[in-house]
């Protein structure tokens, strides 16, 4: 699995820079469908960084994501969304009228709520959390 160059931020946010592979993570084909029900072409890694998400995530984390969730938002869950060219690790709730409200884990972080479907450039889901590795 590719372990990407980038950081989604679980605080307010960090810019996307260029993308680069850095290294890869080896998954069992096996694992990733009978626990995820995805296959390796849909997923790759990327890097925490901010403490919006502790204690669930934290800065240092590396975190799964399937992309076949980037179009919509299929259920609550943590995703990774890029807003304002910023890259965050939030957690989504699916509300009426296809409008999500994005929280933290960490309480210090007040919740809003967002359109999925405001034709805003500055707004895209792309992908869902679906697995995180961290130092002991």
């Amino acid at each position: 699995m590719p372990l990407y160059d980038v950081r989604a931020a679980a605080g307010h946010g960090s810019m996307v820079e260029l993308e680069k592979v850095v290294d890869y993570l080896a998954f069992k084909r096996t694992w990733l469908h009978r626990e995820l029900g995805a296959s390796a072409s849909d997923l790759y890694l990327i890097y925490v960084s901010g403490e919006s998400m502790e204690p669930t995530l934290r800065a240092g984390d590396v975190i799964l994501i399937d992309r076949r969730a980037a179009a919509d938002v299929p259920h609550d869950g943590i995703y990774v969304m890029r807003m304002d060219s910023s890259l965050l690790v939030k957690r989504l709730q699916r509300l009426p009228g296809r409008r999500v409200k994005v929280s933290s884990d960490n309480q210090a972080y007040q919740p809003f709520e967002l359109a999925l479907d405001n034709g805003a450039d500055d707004l895209a889901i792309i992908g869902r959390v679906v697995w995180t590795g961290r130092r002991v």
